[in-house]
């Protein structure tokens, strides 16, 4: 079975669709989350169930069939059989136990990291990185020139180019970044093992500069689950993502970055924007994405990107935080007062001093966040000779209430603010990655 772990064997026995019958729907990620917990427990690896005798208890303490488990785990000549047709056509098979899973994956993706990755290629691409493209299938004539325009200055400033090889936007941008000498990851949904065969892509796999993966079974065919599934894979990869073309409400380029936004710590996610831009576009706009920057296609991209980072943070649309915002004070004020509430008004004063006071931010005149925050921290104090809330600070100081919300968490973080509701604010702990996990 060539270089393949023991652990990989164990849970592609488990997890993966080998041909043939067996009796029996392998794990899902939650079944498997539910093994893995268990092997924890057990202080076994992955590898430790290739012995039967584990099975019985695995099974009762999980609610997992033992039948079942057992008919997935005697596949091993359908295995044999699998892995030597992969390797023949240079397909490789890691788990998540393996020193080559990327590390990004586990950061950004925690216990919903796949378990299991079919890839052609240069393993060391997987440490990632560059800007995910992504994009409508059926993109017009702007958006195309605009996805080649990108993907080829990430060719020439050495930024990968990760997309999902689905036709539009995904393989323009591919094509695009290899033509220009660029490095391309691709994460697919299907068909991984004919698509790393196509004289194209092996030339470029030889050259170590194309990088093809999937979490599916090497010879799947397409399906919008699985299509779906992938769309989170593709932005964990990157450092930036870029929406060129979504439609609104639907299709797999708006729930892909919709699941992205609402992530706890989102990936920066650009669209592209216009006057002949899709509806989606200026949607995602509105739920926490960022305008490509003007100069990032004709200056230097990182820089570009960078910047517009730091001067724009996108909402966080998740469990994490409750949608009430906390009410914010002084420390000064907080000990004056046992019983504050948010003021109904906040100072009348305070828009016109922002309108003399605060400069704009903008890539023109050089400012970043941190400069405008020290202008703009006595004016927050000013208002704040009693507790106000995030929304209304915003509104009296005339910004967008993510910024503000930005400034104010930052002044928290000083000691220079607090929080005097936070009791009330609902909090949902965030889980690190368990340690158990790295076990597959």
């Amino acid at each position: 079975m060539g270089t393949m772990s023991e652990d990989a064997k164990a849970i592609l026995l488990l997890c993966g669709y080998l041909g043939g019958e067996s009796g029996a729907d392998p794990l899902n990620q939650r079944d498997y989350t539910l093994v893995v917990r268990w092997l924890l427990g057990k202080n076994l690896r992955p590898s430790g169930l290739l012995s039967p005798e584990h099975v019985p208890l695995l099974a009762k303490e999980t609610g997992l069939d033992e039948q079942r488990l057992r008919a997935l785990l005697q596949r091993g000549v359908l295995l044999g059989f699998a892995v030597e047709r992969w390797n023949q056509s240079g397909i490789w098979v890691i788990c998540r136990s393996d020193r080559e899973y990327p590390k990004r994956y586990w950061e950004h993706l925690k216990d919903k990291a796949p378990p299991i990755l079919f890839g052609a290629g240069d393993r060391a691409l997987l440490q990632g990185g560059g800007f995910a493209i992504v994009g409508s299938r059926d993109v017009d004539a702007e958006g195309e020139a605009f996805a080649r325009d990108l993907a080829e200055r990430c060719a020439r400033e050495r930024m990968p180019v990760v997309s999902g090889g689905a036709r539009g936007v995904d393989q323009v941008a591919m094509a695009s970044a290899l033509e220009a000498g660029g490095t391309v990851l691709g994460v697919l949904a299907d068909t991984l093992l004919r698509r790393s065969v196509e004289r194209e892509a092996r030339r470029a796999l030889a050259d170590g500069r194309l990088l093809l993966i999937s979490p599916y079974h090497p010879e799947a065919g397409f399906n919008v689950g699985n299509a779906m599934g992938r769309n989170k894979l593709i932005y964990a990869l990157a450092d930036y993502g870029l929406v060129v073309s979504s439609d609104y409400n639907k299709g797999g380029t708006w729930e892909g970055a919709v699941e992205e936004l609402k992530r706890e710590q989102s990936l920066p996610v650009f669209v592209r924007t216009g006057p002949k831009v899709p509806k989606g576009n200026l949607e995602l706009l509105k739920k926490g994405a960022r305008a490509f920057p003007s100069d990032g296609l004709t200056g230097n991209l990182r820089e570009a990107v960078a910047r517009a980072t730091s001067q724009t943070a996108a909402p966080v649309e998740s469990a994490v935080v409750a949608p009430e915002l906390p009410v914010l004070a002084t420390p000064q004020a907080v000990t004056k007062l046992a019983d504050v509430k948010a003021t109904k008004q906040p100072s009348a004063v305070v828009p016109a001093l922002v309108k003399e006071s605060v400069p704009a931010v903008s890539p023109a005149n050089g400012l970043v966040a941190g400069t405008v925050l020290d202008v703009v921290k006595p004016l927050i104090l000013r208002a704040l000779d009693k507790p106000i809330s995030v929304d209304k600070l915003a509104k009296a100081l005339g910004v967008r209430k993510v910024q503000m919300q930005d400034w104010v968490t930052a002044m928290v973080t000083d000691g220079i603010l607090v929080d005097v509701v936070k009791r009330k604010v609902k909090m949902v702990a965030v889980r690190k990655p368990d340690e158990e996990l790295k076990l597959g």
